[in-house]
């Protein structure tokens, strides 16, 4: 399993918001590209991307905060945030994005998803289910959708879709731990890959996650805030991984 560092952009900064609430933001960096290599330094083979400006209004925010980041590491990143269409999709895979990540579109324009699967592989798109009591949420989590997680995820894969990101959103950088059943709820009724974010609050709920057979994690706010360090980490999955074969 792969632990990937977040890093949600607003304004610019390296930010978190508690449960996806844009009143209840967290700086921890004016400096997006010095956290990107500080990420890579620890061992991140991937980094997780959010325009968090472009997940609210639809159109992309940080653009030169993410040309940066692409620019100055070696390792690839996935980003999600305003990505409505396979326009976007294409123009951000060409820059050097290695996945676009779909969340809004998957529940108001599915035929964008097809287009971009078609356009740029599935192997470069992954759709974002975030959901908050099993219900999809979109634009940026401020609106709840009647679809719940496992029926999007089943109308994505039927559309080509091939990895998923689950996000329990009343959880994401609270560090209450990670919701295991709807992870395991997810798993057990997909057969392709998913990545899992929102809770992760210790070396032990990595561990847990793996043990799932999920294929990655996402942290944010546990990594900034020096509950998990992300070196220790990686090195334990790993540790746990090579044990495994």
């Amino acid at each position: 399993m792969d632990i990937l560092p977040a890093i949600d952009l607003r304004n610019g900064h390296c930010v978190r918001l508690t449960q996806g609430d844009y009143n209840r933001e967290t700086v921890f960096d004016d400096d997006p590209v010095a956290v990107a290599k500080r990420w890579v330094d620890q061992g991140a083979r991937r980094i997780h991307i959010v325009d968090l400006d472009g997940a609210r209004d639809g159109v992309r925010g940080n653009a030169e905060a993410v040309a940066a980041i692409i620019e100055a590491i070696d390792i690839p990143i996935q980003l999600g945030g305003g990505v409505r269409d396979s326009a976007e999709a294409r123009r951000l895979i060409d820059i050097g994005v290695d996945r676009v990540i779909i969340g809004t579109a998957a529940i108001e324009a599915p035929d964008e998803v097809q287009a971009m699967i078609k356009d740029v592989g599935a192997e470069h798109v992954i759709v974002g289910v975030d959901a908050k009591d099993g219900m999809v949420q979109t634009r940026g989590w401020l609106e709840q959708s009647d679809v719940t997680a496992v029926e999007l995820a089943q109308r994505m894969v039927n559309l080509g879709v091939r990895r998923f990101i689950y996000t329990d959103t009343s959880r994401d950088g609270t560090l209450t731990h990670p919701n295991f059943d709807a992870v395991a709820e997810l798993h057990d009724n997909l057969r392709y890959p998913i990545i899992v974010a929102g809770g992760i609050a210790s070396i032990e709920d990595l561990v847990g996650l793996a043990k799932l057979g999920v294929e990655g994690a996402i942290s944010g706010m546990a990594i900034y805030s020096g509950a998990i360090d992300l070196k220790s980490a990686i090195e334990t999955i790993d540790e746990m991984t090579t044990a495994g074969k």
